[in-house]
């Protein structure tokens, strides 16, 4: 349990006298600490020590009426974050439902204050995983097993949100529970990543691929995405999530608190597998597409987005009948965390999307690609990064085997008179002796 009274000290001398950071401390955190329930359970796959790793999850209780005919919403998180992270969130759509709502939320494995797959300490505080669809799988127990909405035959609407990592991760559970969500939230999903310092995507994903499965170097981090920082979230305008220096303290509160959530910078293996099971046009599949049919969905797309790849969300929405997208103005990557006349107006939009009966429909404009064409592109893509690789590793053996020649044999260190003199013959040159 977080201290409330250990508090850091604030980016901003305004910061403490503000509002935002003073319903932070005198009032969400103190609700979330006296309602909140906390639990655990392992996950569904083994870590690098060939344990299960403990996930960590927290439920905040229908007031009064838990299982009683009241809507159950599960969020999954983004990457590097924790449902500590959300407590304001939580507490607003608590007094939005007058208590009469069911709040799910786990953190995920090798983020949050849930354990690591890479066991080792050198790694453990870095996100790495062997297959993103892991993520996936420990969601779905925790919603099968722990969340119990879909045993419930009295439980009212379920409803699910999903942030930045955590809507790729929902792409996934999605397909894997069609059906059981009546709406989804996307809030700026990662269907695909945006390149790294001006560095084109499908240049990061050819590198990615090299670097994590032939030479090994998954846990490593990504040159440019940062090794670990100490609780203290950058500063506006060298923060790519928020312009709110307010909100951004409040995350620094549970971070100064809690240390393990502070995870560094993307790996080569984390960025590997969320390449291989992204979803834009090439991937997307008509099993994706009619299990978000079955649900109302509403996709909020950030205007300053600098992280995630916006194009993937129009062409999702695209393709998805039931999907509406929203364009939040002014918002960089969580729109969510932003200052409060973003921020408010969002949380209103999704409040609105949440309680409407009807249900959104649009013209399909866009087709996800049938089996073989997805198959005669995936083997195009593997192809070509064998060739380069072939090329590359043609060049270097020539390389090498040039020095050899030039630096070991005609160096003289196997220069003996038989071979100098067999040398000399070919040529036809006098050779002196020695």
């Amino acid at each position: 349990m977080e201290k409330s009274s250990d508090l850091p000290p604030t980016l901003d001398k305004k910061t403490a006298s503000g509002p935002i950071y003073k319903r932070y401390v005198n009032d969400v955190i103190p609700w979330f600490d006296s309602v909140a329930k906390r639990g655990s359970f392992n996950s569904q796959t083994l870590g690098t020590d060939g344990r299960p790793p403990v996930i960590q999850y927290c439920h905040v209780p229908a007031k009064g009426r838990e299982g009683k005919n009241v809507p159950a919403i599960v969020f999954v998180l983004g990457w590097s974050e924790s449902f500590l992270k959300y407590k304001e969130i939580f507490y607003d759509l608590h007094k939005k439902y007058e208590g009469n709502i069911n709040i799910w939320c786990m953190d995920h494995c090798s983020q949050g204050i849930s354990g690591r797959w890479a066991a080792d300490d050198e790694y453990s505080d870095r996100g790495w995983n062997a297959d993103f669809r892991n993520y996936a799988k420990d969601q779905v127990h925790f919603i099968n097993e722990t969340t119990n909405i879909r045993k419930q035959k009295t439980s009212g609407p379920r409803f699910l949100f999903c942030h930045s990592m955590g809507g790729l991760v929902g792409t996934h559970v999605v397909t894997m529970l069609p059906g059981v969500f009546e709406k989804i939230v996307l809030s700026a999903p990662m269907f695909t990543v945006k390149g790294l310092d001006g560095v084109p995507f499908s240049v990061l994903r050819a590198v990615a691929q090299v670097v994590d499965r032939a030479l090994g170097k998954g846990k490593e981090w990504v040159p440019g995405a940062a090794s670990k920082p100490d609780h203290r979230c950058p500063e506006p305008p060298g923060n790519d999530t928020s312009n709110c220096i307010d909100r951004l303290e409040c995350w620094n509160i549970q971070r100064y608190q809690n240390p393990k959530v502070v995870v560094g910078g993307v790996t080569w293996g984390w960025l590997n597998q969320s390449n291989i099971h992204r979803c834009d046009p090439d991937t997307i599949t008509k099993e994706v597409v009619d299990a978000f049919e079955m649900s109302d969905v509403l996709l909020l797309s950030c205007e300053l987005e600098s992280i995630v790849e916006p194009k993937s969300m129009v062409e999702f929405a695209e393709a998805v009948g039931t999907c509406e997208w929203v364009n939040v103005e002014g918002s960089l990557h969580e729109a969510f965390f932003e200052r409060d006349e973003i921020r408010d107006w969002t949380f209103d939009r999704m409040m609105k999307f949440l309680k409407k009966k009807e249900k959104y429909s649009h013209e399909v404009t866009r087709k996800p690609p049938t089996r073989q064409t997805k198959m005669i592109k995936d083997t195009f893509w593997t192809s070509l990064v064998v060739l380069i690789l072939a090329i590359l590793l043609g060049l270097i053996s020539s390389h090498v085997r040039g020095f050899l020649f030039e630096k070991v044999i005609m160096g003289g260190v196997v220069g003996v008179d038989g071979v100098v003199g067999v040398v000399a013959g070919v040529e036809g040159i006098e050779v002196e002796e020695v």
